[in-house]
């Protein structure tokens, strides 16, 4: 089955709202292939980022638990602030 017009539209439209986010979290010294919602809703899990907390809120209003469900444990890891910390799902401690 082919996908209609409006179909490839909004794929076309999700895929470049994604590449935006992660560029925006390159610029700011993340990993190139995170989001900025999966590397906030880590911070907010470790307890680092008081801005975070404000801003998932504001995303929260628009799609319930938006960061923390965003979070990409398989991603992070070349940020860099990643050199001497290990993120640990769970229990927000950083190793």
């Amino acid at each position: 089955m082919s996908l209609g017009f409006k179909q490839k539209a909004s794929m076309y439209f999700w895929n470049v709202l994604v590449s935006v986010d992660q560029f925006a979290n390159t610029l700011l010294g993340g990993d190139p292939d995170e989001t900025m919602s999966s590397r906030m809703g880590k911070a907010i899990n470790e307890g680092r980022c008081k801005f975070c907390k404000v801003v998932c809120w504001v995303l929260n209003k628009i799609d319930k638990d938006h960061c923390n469900k965003s979070i990409e444990l398989d991603e992070g890891s070349r940020s860099l602030s990643a050199a001497d910390r290990v993120y640990t799902p769970g229990d927000g401690n950083v190793r």
